[in-house]
């Protein structure tokens, strides 16, 4: 799979069956939550977190939370880490594989703020009541994503629909720490409305330079498409389908580690 964004061209190669999809709209026959709102046709929206002095509280325990993982993990974390600068810590696979057992599958108790206000927020952005917790097994958590620079930390381009549990819901990206033009999440718009017939992924979970990874990558595409790197800011959330295919977002800085948190929500 070959793609470019920002100038910059990149490739990956997954090994495993490969299959084209039905002539089907997955999301005709789905909970929409971009629908009839200004950003339905792309996909996704860059939109204000919350207000200065929540921000403040959640950016204060974001920092907690990852220090006390990391430091469960073995990493010699000092006072005064930057978060930015984890890839000096985690030089090897081994020491980073550890430390995202630490930063996955947290309960939304332990968010760095109190959930219902995260599910406030974009329940008033997507005009419908929101709740962090995935009907199809009960999970409420989240996940911070930890993208090393020069690594193969991120997962290739894919629908998160193609896991089952996964759908109906809306996606958040929230930056933590250096989420750039070079190494934020990349995203293709409008690939939510996009026929399954369009697109070739693996059938199962893709072997990507000796990685499993969980979900289906997309191998090719039929017609032109455009990639793009929406960049959030401090305080900024992109909020954005699951059905858009998204991922590759590989680490092009020279020097800093993007940090962010994933959470999806669900209609109530």
């Amino acid at each position: 799979m070959e793609y470019s964004v920002n100038g910059q061209h990149f490739r990956y190669e997954a090994h495993g069956e490969k299959i084209w999809g039905a002539d089907s709209v997955l999301l005709e026959n789905s909970i929409d939550l971009t629908a009839n709102k200004p950003w339905h046709e792309t996909g996704y929206t860059i939109e204000t977190l919350f207000d200065d002095d929540l921000y403040a509280t959640f950016s204060k325990n974001v920092y907690s939370l990852l220090i006390n993982c990391w430091r469960e993990a073995g990493l010699p974390i000092t006072d005064q880490f930057s978060l930015q600068d984890y890839h000096k810590i985690a030089t090897d696979f081994e020491t980073h594989l550890r430390a995202v057992e630490k930063t996955k599958l947290l309960s939304v108790h332990d968010f760095p703020v109190p959930i219902h206000l995260l599910e406030e927020r974009i329940g008033a952005l997507c005009k419908t009541p929101v709740i962090a917790k995935n009907p199809f097994d009960q999970q409420a958590i989240f996940h911070f994503r930890v993208i090393r620079p020069g690594k193969t930390d991120n997962n290739p381009l894919h629908r998160d629909v193609w896991l089952e549990d996964y759908d109906n819901c809306i996606n958040l990206y929230i930056p933590i720490a250096g989420s750039n033009e070079l190494t934020s999440l990349m995203i293709i718009p409008g690939s939510h409305l996009w026929a399954e017939s369009k697109i070739e992924r693996t059938a199962a979970g893709a072997l990507i330079n000796g990685i499993k990874f969980n979900v289906p990558a997309v191998t090719a595409i039929k017609d032109d498409f455009t990639v793009v790197r929406p960049s959030p800011a401090a305080n900024e959330v992109l909020v954005f389908s699951p059905y858009l295919i998204h991922g590759g977002a590989i680490n092009s800085s020279p020097d800093q580690t993007r940090i962010s948190i994933e959470i999806r929500l669900w209609t109530r």
